[in-house]
């Protein structure tokens, strides 16, 4: 196991090439424009936009034919990892939105069929058995956003810390920290209603990656 600097996530040893060590970078970097490995330091809010960049440098060496000796594969293999890590980000993204969005289908989409969703409040296995809980607390939630508007009855999921470990090329655990803020009428101030830590468990299934167990605490 390493931690890759340009990812900021830990890597197995498939991704040994991968990995930045203290005394040791890998061979592809120096072959990198100096602007890119100077914005691998950069703050979370660049990361995304470094990893973009950072696409589009492969795809013009492999577009171009110019990718150094012996580095195509490793540069596949770190384009792999880039576009997996955004495509998990964007589905916990999407996960956290539908609740907040009260649709039930969206929040479902994300899900396996045998997901599970472990907290202290109970267990739910299966995703039938999660729309039966979920589903009575979004319709409550859509009949009041009727009644009193929106802004009125607006809640935010909002996730923080989070740090992606693959296990291997098709799983994935995903850690973060929560905060769940709630309106309390318009125009008045918002209040954080609970927090906590999460773990997420994602697999690849039929090229997509998707949620199979939630653990959520305080």
């Amino acid at each position: 196991m390493g931690w890759c600097a340009i990812c900021d996530f830990k890597v197995n040893t498939w991704a040994e090439h991968h990995v930045v060590r203290k005394d040791q970078k890998p061979k592809w970097m120096g072959a990198m424009p100096a602007a890119i490995v100077a914005a691998l330091a950069a703050t979370r809010e660049k990361r995304m936009i470094c990893r973009m960049v950072m696409l589009t440098t492969i795809a013009v060496w492999i577009g171009s034919g110019v990718v150094p000796a012996g580095a195509q594969d490793r540069v596949s293999d770190m384009a792999t990892l880039a576009q997996d890590r955004m495509a998990i980000e964007d589905i916990l993204r999407r996960y956290v939105r539908a609740l907040d969005d009260s649709d039930l289908d969206a929040y479902l989409a994300t899900l396996t069929d045998d997901a599970k969703f472990v907290s202290a409040e109970g267990s739910y296995a299966g995703k039938e058995a999660i729309r039966r809980y979920v589903e009575p607390v979004m319709h409550s939630r859509k009949k009041r956003r009727e009644a009193e508007g929106a802004q009125a009855t607006a809640t935010h999921h909002v996730v923080t810390n989070q740090s992606i470990e693959f296990n291997d090329r098709n799983s994935a655990v995903v850690r973060a920290y929560w905060m769940f803020v709630v309106a309390h009428g318009a125009n008045k101030p918002m209040s954080i209603e609970s927090m906590g830590s999460s773990e997420d468990y994602l697999i690849r299934k039929d090229g997509k990656w998707l949620i199979r167990e939630r653990r959520v605490a305080p």
